[in-house]
């Protein structure tokens, strides 16, 4: 078990570090459109199609890995205030829903993913074109990804675990 848990983190810290040098390469895009735009009145064709797709793949490829390290944004005043006994049960239910969310994500999305790829379904008009089902799958890896994740966070949970040990294990 430990083992498929370390190569479950190594696949989100691989998708992590991707969504990383993608927001790179986004803002080198964006840059060079804005330079063509301003200085040769002559902007990169597709650029508004490929940010927009490109942001929603970069998020689900480091949705689990921001989980994984307790990165999320989250407002503890109320959290803050409880027991010990009732912030933990609260910490039970909130994986729980957050995996079963997460999993139904990827339940919803499956038959459109697999549809995508079929018709090779696109976002944008000639002369760029860009295919969607690659970003509909990444959507589906991160969401599952995350899915598991909050599954491995509950399963430390009633082993005893608070969330922060079992983060600083991996």
């Amino acid at each position: 078990m430990k083992m498929t848990v370390k190569l479950l983190h190594g696949l989100m810290s691989a998708l992590n570090i991707i969504g990383a040098v993608w927001v790179l390469l986004i803002m080198a895009l964006i840059t060079v459109d804005v330079v063509g735009r301003a200085f040769f009145n002559s902007p990169l064709f597709g650029v508004p199609e490929i940010v927009k797709i490109s942001v929603v793949g970069l998020v689900w490829c480091q949705m689990a890995h921001t989980l994984k390290i307790g990165a999320h944004l989250r407002s503890t005043i109320l959290v803050d205030r409880m027991s010990p006994a009732v912030r933990r049960a609260m910490e039970i239910v909130t994986c729980l829903m957050g995996a079963v969310m997460f999993a139904l994500i990827v339940y919803s999305g499956w038959d459109t993913m697999a549809e995508a790829w079929r018709i090779g379904e696109f976002e944008g008009e000639e002369p760029v074109r860009v295919p969607t089902a690659p970003i509909r799958t990444l959507v589906l890896l991160g969401a599952a990804l995350t899915s598991i994740q909050f599954l491995i966070m509950l399963t430390d949970l009633i082993r005893g675990k608070n969330l922060h040990q079992a983060e600083a294990e991996f």
